[in-house]
């Protein structure tokens, strides 16, 4: 099959549709011209009809005309326009006009009862005529009379309109179809210079946008939601960029202090206890590498769609303390008093593993950022749909401008004490995924014990009743 363009496309679904329209209506005018010469016709024959009840007479047992001319001039103005007259058997009585040449009369099936009314005759020589067949009385004889009139002319006229509406047609379809082809042309127009610009544009040159002609048509339309995804396409390249440059600098952080710690360890002979410690130093990069490798592939696996949430139902307030007791080690360390003060359950519908990984990324940033000695606080409320925990911490906090930053990936708010904490900037990034996938809501927000605040909402499990 041919592939048209689409100008050529349009341009004969355009001309095809003017014919449809146009045949049908050309058609009808023909039948109703036609239709109304018929009824002049039909009209001219009952007007005969009339004149020769007024100029028959009955002469003895004979029908005559009333003048003895063999031609009326008032009557007998054409050719193939005759009278006959029968008795009601059958019998003929009297003819006027061509019907009187035997050969005709002959060819001519004589009028019947059954045949009155208007009807069309073909003569020997091939000439069309109406005919109008009706039972009159002369005097107080009853006869069947036949009046006829040639309906060549009518024919002729129509066969003459027919020609004209063949020529017309053609040229009506002709002028429709490149009109078409300019119109759709003009129309397309905006679409071939998205085309030429789309083109141009690829990795390098994101930035460039579709021309927008009109944004109400559909052409501006499509070029809107065209530059919106370029828009999209441009900022997940740039994010990507991002991406690659910190998770490269991330990356060469732990291999290379895994490589100065080894080279160090090797330029002079130590004792064992001095290996230890340096293939202890390696140790902790390699597992702070292993982490920073598991975090990014799960970011990757999330991003793909690959990463299937598994959701149970759950207690919030069970997790917390089951995360605050596993890093109670941490806080220990440092004199830090991690409080949970949930008294409720917290019902919800959650995927335990991601959840959990949420919640103890919280506590966790929270018990680095807090002071030695200071305490981290965990408690629950219950407003509308949603059960939250609640983290407070009575660290540095963060800055207005970066609350809504630090979720992004490698993200570190300027000052803050991260690097001595070694941590990746990615933890708030798999909180704020790990909310959002179960449809919660994740807000930072200023604590009232001078630190930040951070609130984990999730939708209450529908399976539960109201909390306490």
């Amino acid at each position: 099959m041919i592939a048209l363009r689409l100008r050529t496309r349009l341009t004969i679904w355009f001309a095809a549709s003017i014919l449809l329209i146009l045949l049908p209506f050309l058609i009808g005018i023909a039948a109703l011209e036609w239709r109304s010469m018929r009824a002049g016709l039909d009209h001219h024959l009952q007007e005969d009809l009339e004149v020769a009840l007024e100029m028959l007479v009955i002469r003895g047992a004979d029908v005559g005309w009333r003048t003895e001319a063999t031609r009326d001039l008032g009557y007998d103005a054409g050719e193939q326009r005759w009278l006959e007259v029968y008795g009601a058997g059958g019998q003929p009585l009297y003819f006027r006009g061509l019907v009187r040449q035997p050969g005709i009369r002959a060819a001519l099936p004589a009028p019947l009862a059954v045949t009155l009314g208007y009807r069309s005759l073909r003569t020997p020589a091939g000439a069309h005529v109406r005919t109008l067949t009706a039972e009159r009385r002369l005097g107080t004889t009853l006869v069947r009379m036949r009046v006829a009139r040639s309906e060549d002319d009518l024919r002729r006229d129509l066969r003459l309109l027919m020609w004209v509406f063949a020529l017309v047609t053609p040229l009506a379809v002709l002028s429709a179809a490149l009109a078409g082809y300019l119109i759709s042309g003009r129309a397309l127009a905006p679409l071939g210079r998205m085309a030429a610009q789309a083109h141009t544009i690829s990795a390098e040159n994101l930035s460039e946008r579709l021309p927008v002609d009109n944004a109400k048509d559909e052409l501006g339309q499509l070029a809107v939601v065209f530059n919106k995804m370029l828009a999209r396409l441009q900022e997940s390249f740039e994010r990507m960029k991002r991406f690659s440059a910190d998770a490269s600098h991330e990356l060469r952080t732990p291999l290379t202090a895994i490589r100065t710690v080894g080279e160090v360890g090797l330029r002079e002979a130590r004792e064992p206890r001095d290996y230890q410690e340096v293939i202890g130093s390696m140790l902790e990069e390699s597992d702070r590498l292993a982490r920073l490798v598991d975090t990014l592939l799960t970011l990757s696996r999330w991003e793909s769609g690959r990463l299937r949430l598994c959701p149970v139902a759950l207690d919030l307030g069970d997790l917390a303390r089951d995360v605050a007791g596993q890093l109670a080690v941490l806080a220990e360390d440092r004199g830090i008093t991690v409080d949970v003060a949930i008294d409720a359950p917290l019902p919800v519908t959650a995927d335990p593993v991601v959840i959990r990984q949420a919640v103890m990324n919280v506590v966790d940033n929270a018990i680095k950022f807090a002071p030695d000695g200071g305490r981290v606080r965990i408690r629950a409320t219950s407003t509308g749909g949603a059960h939250a925990l609640v983290v407070d911490d009575d660290g540095p906090g963060i800055p207005l401008k970066d609350r809504e930053r630090v979720l992004e990936r490698f993200y570190r708010v300027e000052g803050s004490p991260a690097q001595a904490t070694m941590g990746s900037g990615l933890g708030l990034a798999i909180v704020a995924w790990a909310i959002e996938a179960h449809h919660g809501h994740l807000a930072i927000d200023a604590s009232e014990f001078g630190g930040a605040r951070v609130v984990m909402a999730l939708p209450r499990s529908p399976h539960a009743g109201p909390s306490a």
